[in-house]
């Protein structure tokens, strides 16, 4: 290996290092019409804080701290990351996003997805992170998450 080559691959590696060493980009272009958009509820949600009624749509997301509210808690902007269904129908998501409006202003998360077979049930986990990396989405979407939520399509 020459001289020049050695000092190639060091400032690539050097590159790499300074930048964190991976990247991070959504590698799924969302269709207009994503089984994850619209309008979903849990009006049975009795944990303080926990937001009740999510919009989301290709612009974002507006969440409400209860089903009949007007003003939303805040929006964020998400991204859906992939996408894939299993052998169960279920339509699943990684998606991250950072708040844009609102309460929590600035807040990034990433979050694993998982809509039901008809898209009538979306189940989520998510994590707060200082910045978006692919290994720090959740692993599964368990129930008993402190970061779990349930939400139901509305009609």
């Amino acid at each position: 290996m020459t001289s020049r080559s050695v000092l190639a691959i060091s400032f690539v590696l050097l590159a790499l290092m300074l930048l964190g060493g991976y990247s991070f980009a959504q590698n799924y272009v969302p269709k207009p019409n994503e089984e994850c958009y619209g309008t979903w509820i849990n009006d049975k949600s009795i944990n303080q804080g926990h937001i009740q009624k999510k919009i989301c749509s290709a612009d974002g997301n507006k969440d409400f701290l209860e089903v009949d509210g007007s003003s939303p808690l805040f929006e964020d902007e998400q991204h859906i990351y992939s996408k894939w269904i299993d052998p169960d129908k279920n339509i699943w998501y990684k998606t991250y996003g950072t708040v844009r409006k609102g309460a929590y202003l600035g807040t990034k998360w990433q979050e694993l997805d998982k809509l039901s077979k008809g898209a009538t049930v979306w189940e989520y986990v998510f994590v707060i992170v200082s910045q978006f990396d692919a290994s720090y989405y959740p692993a599964k979407v368990d129930p008993k998450d402190t970061y779990y939520r349930v939400f139901y399509r509305s009609q």
